[in-house]
């Protein structure tokens, strides 16, 4: 074979390789992210003195804390689906010291039911120095408050998102249906407008209505939006290969707002580039 030709072939061999990992695992065209620079920003995020990862980069002070939930809980199972031998590290570590990291409230994405939605309480675990960033961080907790229940939940969209989860898990699939259209309601076209809505649409909140549309097998009314947001995140990956937690519109533009952290890039992938929300068909 002719120099040239072996050079043109090699090239082309490449350009599919980077578009298939750009496309990401679901097969959509709408979907455009860097699954490599994904899982090098959560492994960047870890802090070895504490076995977890820290919560953000910038923003202060999520930047010097690491939370156990939803942080930890959500990324060892997104850096599993990335293959990243760092997600079971941290399994292990959540396992021996942290009760597994459950919460009784992303547990549902993980297939374990929860007793509703309630109030989050912060619970102080303790302090760690890391040499590897130069700073002291704050190990903390997020938990349910089941003293707070929560009954206006139809009118946030991540909360419905978290009750169709479970209604699925309990066996009420109809029900899960029926939140699921009362999520849509909350779509403006843009992104979900719910009753936290204060201007900037929250990233996370796109990829949890991924997730329940995969979830529920791609309902036909939802694919719209299932596609507009894939456009959308397509659009928050930064540099550093973190998805930006809020984004606005200018005109028909996309602009990222605030920081990248782990938990919005844990959403991100668990949504869209893991084979989790499959799981709720049988």
């Amino acid at each position: 074979m002719k120099p040239k030709y072996f050079a043109l072939i090699m090239l082309l061999l490449m350009l599919i390789i980077l578009a298939t990992e750009k496309q990401g695992r679901d097969g959509s065209n709408s979907l455009e992210l860097n699954v490599t620079s994904l899982r090098y920003f959560l492994e960047s995020q870890y802090v070895p003195e504490a076995g977890l990862l820290r919560a953000a980069v910038k923003s202060y002070p999520d930047n010097e804390t690491i939370y156990i939930a939803n942080d930890n809980l959500l990324a060892s199972r997104a850096l599993v689906a990335l293959n990243s031998s760092l997600g079971e590290r941290i399994l292990r570590n959540l396992e021996a010291n942290y009760s597994g990291g459950w919460n009784g409230k992303v547990d549902v994405l993980f297939g374990r039911r929860i007793t509703g939605v309630y109030c989050s309480k912060i619970l102080f675990i303790n302090r760690t120095y890391s040499r590897k960033f130069g700073a002291e961080f704050e190990i903390k907790y997020e938990l349910t408050d089941t003293s707070c229940p929560m009954d206006d939940w139809r009118e946030y969209a991540d909360l419905s998102v978290y009750m169709a989860l479970n209604k699925i898990l309990s066996g009420k699939r109809q029900e899960a249906v029926e939140v699921y259209e009362g999520l849509l309601s909350l779509w403006d076209g843009k992104g979900f407008r719910d009753k936290a809505f204060d201007g900037t649409y929250q990233t996370y909140k796109c990829a949890l209505f991924a997730y329940l549309h995969r979830a529920l097998d791609r309902p036909e009314q939802g694919k719209a939006v299932y596609t507009s947001c894939q456009r959308i995140v397509s659009q928050l990956q930064m540099e550093n290969g973190g998805i930006s937690t809020g984004y606005k519109f200018e005109g028909e533009k996309i602009v990222p707002v605030g920081d990248t952290n782990t938990e919005t890039t844990s959403f991100v992938v668990l949504a869209f580039l893991s084979e989790l929300p499959e799981k709720y068909h049988t």
